[in-house]
């Protein structure tokens, strides 16, 4: 074992960075899933393998896989490191491609994943100078007994299966821009879905008593069904069940065209629009609109609204504002009411 004369300082950063930014973005069924921040500073001691690297972390006592080695095709999470003699637990496989040292996104396609790993999560660049779709990944094998609390996967085109053990304690599952992908059966233990996002023929299962949700039709939900998590197939129309009451943080899907609210639904979250275009909302209720949090509509262009009567429309203008839309219009019937509506 030797360590890297190269530290992964800056890198680092920016992942405490995102978990900081992610910790202000939930829901009521349950907070999204927040992987731990990592103790290091100068004495911090980073390692590396003939086809990985990482460093140890002294608040979990585990090390850490930052990187994977282009061109590994099978990828073995170990269970455990030797580090200056003293073995420790692999708890984190946390891969951040922002800087473009590594093009293993374009090599591997299995992961066996050890029963030490709490938490995979490869994250997106926040520059578009780099490629951070996992062009080459296909599946993902988890085993019996494992540790697994958290998968956060971002663009995975050819992923086919994620294999989840029925006895796995998994909190939270966030995947996305996985065509291929067309069943998931996750466990009991699940708190945050998402994995709707470019899975045209997807299909979720989720266990039997389960206390935080549930799946209806093509919709998850919070258990108790008031709140919409998440919407998978490709349907381009959708009536969310009347049960619901608040609109999660981004549980659409681009196939969506029209959405249908009854008149339940109380309150869009912060980014639930977030970056939609052309998209047709219906809303039922005939006396106000429901409540839309600030950026619930960021970046969102030509939203059609359709709302019951004049009331609703005046409601529903006012509510828009700080919303983030942009040049959106509300209809009664065929009649708009109100036009280039920015918020």
């Amino acid at each position: 074992m030797k360590k890297l004369n190269k530290l992964f300082s800056l890198t680092m950063s920016f992942i405490i960075l995102a978990s900081i930014c992610l910790s202000n973005i939930g829901t009521s069924a349950s907070e999204y899933y927040v992987p731990p921040l990592f103790e290091y500073d100068n004495n911090t001691v980073y390692f590396s393998e003939n086809d990985f690297s990482g460093f140890i972390d002294t608040k979990i006592s585990g090390a850490v896989i930052l990187d994977i080695k282009a061109g590994t095709k099978v990828f073995n999470i170990p269970e455990t490191i030797i580090c200056n003699g003293t073995t420790y637990p692999v708890k984190h496989l946390y891969i951040w491609t922002t800087y473009g040292y590594s093009n293993f996104n374009k090599s591997v396609e299995t992961i066996n994943v050890s029963r030490n790993i709490e938490t995979i999560w490869f994250n997106f660049s926040i520059s578009s100078e780099y490629d951070d779709t996992f062009d080459t990944l296909k599946t993902i094998n988890i085993p019996a007994g494992s540790k697994l609390k958290s998968i956060d996967l971002p663009s995975c085109p050819k992923l086919e299966k994620i294999n989840i053990p029925s006895d796995l304690e998994l909190k939270n599952m966030s995947i996305g821009g996985c065509p291929k992908l067309k069943r998931l059966s996750l466990p009991k233990t699940l708190k945050f879905c998402r994995v709707g996002e470019e899975a045209p023929k997807l299909k979720v299962n989720i266990a039997k008593g389960n206390k935080y949700l549930k799946v209806k039709g093509n919709q998850i939900l919070s258990r108790d069904g008031k709140e919409l998590i998440d919407i998978v197939g490709n349907k381009s129309k959708v009536t969310v069940y009347k049960t619901v009451k608040v609109i999660s943080d981004d549980p659409f899907n681009k196939y969506i065209k029209k959405l249908t609210f009854g008149k339940s639904v109380t309150k869009f979250k912060r980014f639930s629009f977030y970056s939609y275009k052309n998209l047709k909302i219906i809303l039922k209720n005939k006396n106000k609109a429901p409540k839309i949090d600030d950026g619930a509509f960021d970046y969102a262009k030509n939203i059609k609204f359709y709302v019951q009567n004049k009331k609703v429309a005046k409601d529903l203008k006012k509510k828009l504002k700080g919303s983030g839309i942009n040049k959106a219009k509300i209809l009664i019937g065929k009649k708009i009411v109100y036009k280039n509506i920015n918020g």
